[in-house]
């Protein structure tokens, strides 16, 4: 079967970006007598953004374009409509139209003939609608109700974001739901470089907690730096690396909120914000780093502790419900918003926190995500199956 696949996110979302890196990742562990061909489709907006050189690296994807001429698929397609029509057809066909389905389809009418797997990554914009216009929210909703109505499996990462669909759209209780919870996965040249000089390269010191989200308003940004703030009142100096966007398109009251509070706490010396890296480099913070903190209020299944959990990394993490049912070993709940509770979470984890990458832990950790990433292909694949009329 030759499967679709819509890269999401892009630099304005990153965390889509690797959505779209893990899933494929994981198709590629399968063994070849399983792994699906897949149609990339790059839209405009992130073309010449690196994604094509570093996704054709994968044997079994090709990145979605005009077929050639000669083609079996177009030469059958055209003598087939030309038959029907007795004109010679000219327009263009693409490497997707033969797919039997897309994912993730994340509107209405979206064209091409694959069958759609529609996907929603979460409902913020319900629990936090002061962080969306009246506009967006009108939009969403709109959008969500003809997706809705479309025929179609819809997928959610998360138990979480299907009892908030029951919650919010209740109308479609009756429309067929699977639970397609995705797992990081990282490939042996992750490893290859060593996670000390390239933190030396960036200046950072030989102990730190990291931090890697986009800086938006959900993300709790805001109680990570008061907890800081408040165990150095306390006599505590713990560094903090922060890597991720330090945009959120909605406001830019956010950032300078943020930089209200580090200059309050007397923190900005222990807060090193080094905006996006390239992702390999970034799988060596997390590697070196003593700890890993998730602060955030909101989430639909989260890649910050999916990537810890693949690492073997002790995390720090907001008690937000799809938290708690990702569930990671090495974890330490505290009360998401809470910066009281944080504070004293991350000073008992850093009083036994050590520099990494912890060999032992690490190498278990990635024969752990291996098997999670195999069963997060194949039921995916069970879902594509569904989708096309197979199973």
């Amino acid at each position: 079967m030759k499967i679709l696949i819509y890269l999401t996110g892009g630099i304005h979302w990153m965390g889509g970006v690797q959505y779209t890196r893990n899933l494929l990742r994981a198709l590629a562990l399968l063994p070849a007598a399983e792994r699906p061909e897949i149609v990339l489709r790059i839209s405009s907006r992130n073309r010449d953004a690196g994604f094509e050189a570093e996704f054709r690296t994968y044997s079994n994807v090709v990145i979605d374009g005009p077929l050639r001429a000669g083609h079996d698929f177009l030469s059958k397609l055209r003598s087939v409509l030309r038959r029907v029509s007795g004109h010679e057809l000219k327009g263009k066909f693409l490497l997707s139209d033969e797919c039997a389905v897309a994912f993730p389809a994340k509107g209405p009418q979206i064209p091409g003939p694959s069958q759609k797997i529609y996907w929603v990554p979460d409902f913020q914009y319900k629990h936090f609608p002061e962080f969306f216009s009246p506009e967006e929210r009108r939009s969403r909703d709109d959008m969500y109700y003809r997706m809705f109505n479309e025929p179609g499996i819809l997928v959610f990462s998360s138990e979480a974001v299907k009892v908030d669909f029951l919650r919010f759209f209740p109308d479609f209780a009756g429309k067929p739901v699977r639970i397609l919870h995705f797992a990081s996965t990282f490939e042996p040249e992750d490893f290859t470089p060593d996670p000390s000089s390239v933190c030396a390269r960036f200046g950072l010191p030989d102990k730190f907690v990291y931090l890697p989200n986009q800086m938006w308003q959900h993300k709790g940004y805001d109680t990570a730096f008061r907890a800081l703030g408040l165990l150095k009142q306390q006599g505590l100096d713990i560094p903090l690396v922060c890597t991720g966007s330090g945009e959120d398109y909605r406001t830019s009251e956010y950032g300078r909120e943020l930089d209200a509070i580090l200059k309050a706490s007397a923190i900005e010396g222990q807060c090193l914000r080094l905006g996006l890296l390239d992702r390999r480099d970034q799988i060596q913070l997390y590697r070196r780093a003593s700890l890993v903190l998730q602060p955030s209020r909101f989430e639909g299944w989260n890649t910050t502790v999916e990537d810890a959990r693949a690492l073997g990394k002790t995390i720090v993490l907001s008690d937000i419900d799809v938290h708690k049912e990702q569930n990671p070993s090495n974890v330490a709940f505290f009360a998401v918003g809470d910066h009281h509770d944080l504070a004293e979470k991350l000073a008992s984890a850093w009083k036994h926190a050590t520099a990494g990458p912890d060999t032992e832990r690490e190498s278990t950790a990635r024969r752990e995500a291996v098997d999670r990433g195999l069963k997060y292909a194949r039921d995916f694949l069970s879902i594509a199956n569904a989708a096309a009329g197979r199973t």
